[in-house]
């Protein structure tokens, strides 16, 4: 199903969007939803064009992330094993997409490259997790084991490539993952040559998760959700979404317990 068909003017005409799915789609919205919302208060004197420009909260919005780091000691082995991991990306999102076990996704647009000191290549993925509301435990393998079939099968993969899916509570989350927000945070007040502006203080993010970060194991994981109510609004579906998609949604900051 094409979601967001974007057509190529060439011959044979293909759809150019075709990885879109509801999470991709999901998250486009919300960020066109926010920039108008922006650009109209703009209009009305009560912000600035630099407010459009801040860096993205993505990372302090939930409370729960897969975080998939795709490695390799080999420079040429990690840009073959890290183009099949990311072709196949859409595959494991739209796994974690699942309206029967109540679960959204939330992928964040960005891969993380880095050398560690180690000498070894890597490169993380995020996707933040919700839970319906009355989901109180969710067995997160059969969402995640058709992404890991088709990598750990591929003809080409060596012993030097290496796929690690970990989920990662927000208050263990790697320092890399904030500095897009402070990197865009520094542009904005390089650049701007606008008056002084109040910044809005983000919403308290929830305590209590678990200190320890989870290997998923595609036989074994899930992930357990406390019956206490949430400490911020619950989010509402928007129109359009399947009819069998819960309509409400716990807060991405309520206290959960991965096991």
């Amino acid at each position: 199903k094409h979601l967001m068909p974007i057509i190529t003017p060439c011959y044979p005409s293909m759809n150019s969007s075709y990885n879109v799915g509801e999470p991709q789609l999901r998250r486009i919205q919300d960020e066109l939803r926010r920039a108008t919302k922006i650009s109209h208060d703009v209009c009305f004197g009560r912000k600035t064009w630099s407010d459009l420009f801040k860096g993205n909260d993505f990372f302090r919005q939930h409370a729960n992330y897969f975080q998939v780091d795709i490695s390799s000691t080999q420079e040429d082995d990690f840009r073959e094993w890290f183009g099949l991991c990311e072709a196949r990306m859409r595959i494991l999102i739209a796994g974690l997409e699942n309206p029967s076990f109540g679960t959204q996704a939330y992928p964040f647009a960005k891969f993380f490259t880095r050398k560690e000191e180690d000498g070894k290549n890597v490169s993380s993925f995020f996707v933040a997790l919700r839970f319906a509301e009355n989901t109180e435990k969710v067995d997160l393998g059969p969402l995640i084991v058709d992404y890991l079939q088709i990598v750990n099968s591929w003809d080409g993969r060596k012993e030097t490539m290496d796929l690690a899916i970990n989920i990662v509570s927000q208050k263990n989350l790697p320092s890399f993952a904030f500095e897009v927000e402070c990197e865009k945070e520094n542009e904005v007040d390089d650049d701007s040559t606008s008056s002084e502006t109040s910044t809005n203080t983000n919403e308290e993010v929830a305590s209590g998760l678990d200190d320890d970060t989870s290997n998923v194991d595609a036989s074994k994981a899930t992930k357990t959700v406390q019956k206490s109510p949430p400490r911020s609004a619950k989010k509402k579906l928007e129109p359009g979404h399947d009819s069998g998609t819960p309509s409400m949604f716990i807060s991405p900051l309520k206290r959960a317990k991965i096991s």
